[in-house]
């Protein structure tokens, strides 16, 4: 299935089904630390180490924890989705691909997805990446011109690397008869039909699809804009276009940071919303504790404002579940019958 294809397949009805045994998606975070700075991104930020507790790394021994203990909180069946991102570039994690093996061969998910911007995606583990069974490979593009390039993620990797990064890979595998991983390349829209067009151009022959994704905010902190345009623009957009009160994320996703904390949200970038640590918490102790609850019921009971990192948060408005007509007093009813049946 192409990706834009399976964003927007059929989903779980979680108005009905909440509260769920185990996560749909889980995050995994091989590193934090990233060889680019992005202006989108917090990692931008001077100060990004500190706001976010610094920069760790998995090593296999926390990997085998935490494949362990997803196993063990689905009962062995496995998640929906199994992502191996959220703050830093993954390929910097030179374990990352045993990872990817290692989770595939333990049926911990339906898929398994990386996302990375391609710089460290060479040819020296094109076959490693191929042979490992990942199902999707995403590559983030910030810009569609060098000068872009070099403004926009403020190094100087150059396109031209990325790009023959990708036409190694997308060429080894179409020769070794291989679907996967699926390669979806996308930027960021640069607000210029030009720009995007030209990017859709310069990479539409190295991947299985190409695209422009719509610019989002990641909950920036007071005085910062990571999207590039106004509060107003962005409600207004379609890939906004979901409004409501109670975001629907902290109920069927979970991330496990690299430092092994966990939080509810992918764009919790300063673990603001830790939940739990796999270093002294099992994930699900963790899944079924009382500090995610205390957090799902804040937004049922419209108080999401009342929780410093969701207040002012927009990514809500992206996914198209909706649990505003769901009250905590039924979910409450549904989470004790839950516990009784268990």
């Amino acid at each position: 299935m192409n990706y834009s294809s399976l964003r927007q397949s059929a989903r779980v009805n979680l108005r009905d089904e909440v509260p769920l045994a185990y996560p749909l998606a889980i995050y995994v975070e091989p590193t934090n630390k990233c060889n680019f700075k992005c202006i989108f991104c917090p990692e931008s930020f001077e100060d990004y180490s500190e706001l976010s507790g610094g920069f760790s790394q998995l090593n296999l021994d926390q990997w085998h924890l935490i494949a362990t203990e997803i196993s063990s909180l689905t009962d062995g069946n496995g998640v929906k989705t199994l992502n191996f991102y959220m703050m830093g570039e993954p390929f910097i994690n030179k374990q990352l691909l045993q990872f990817v093996s290692d989770a595939k061969e333990r049926g911990l998910s339906d898929r398994v997805i990386i996302t990375s911007n391609g710089s460290l995606v060479n040819s020296q583990i094109h076959q490693d990446l191929i042979d490992s069974g990942l199902d999707y490979l995403r590559i983030s593009v910030y810009g569609a011109t060098e000068a872009d390039q070099k403004e926009n993620t403020q190094t100087n990797i150059s396109i031209s690397k990325i790009r023959d990064n990708l036409h190694g890979l997308f060429k080894l595998r179409n020769d070794m008869g291989s679907k996967k991983p699926y390669i979806y390349i996308k930027m960021i829209d640069q607000l210029s039909p030009l720009k995007n067009n030209e990017f859709l151009e310069s990479f539409v022959d190295l991947a299985d699809e190409v695209a422009i994704e719509p610019r989002m905010d990641w909950n920036s902190p007071e005085g910062a804009n990571l999207a590039g345009v106004s509060r107003d623009d962005l409600v207004s957009s379609a890939y906004h276009k979901n409004t409501k009160s109670a975001c629907p994320f902290p109920f069927y996703t979970l991330v496990i940071h690299a430092d092994l904390q966990v939080s509810v949200c992918c764009v919790d970038w300063s673990k603001s919303l830790v939940i739990g640590n796999l270093k002294s918490n099992s994930l699900a102790e963790i899944w079924g504790g009382e500090k995610l609850r205390a957090i799902q019921l804040a937004h049922l009971n419209g108080l999401r404002n009342s929780i410093d990192a969701c207040k002012n948060c927009l990514y809500l408005y992206t996914a198209p579940d909706n649990l505003d007509s769901l009250g905590g007093k039924e979910f409450e009813a549904r989470s004790a019958t839950q516990r009784l049946e268990g």
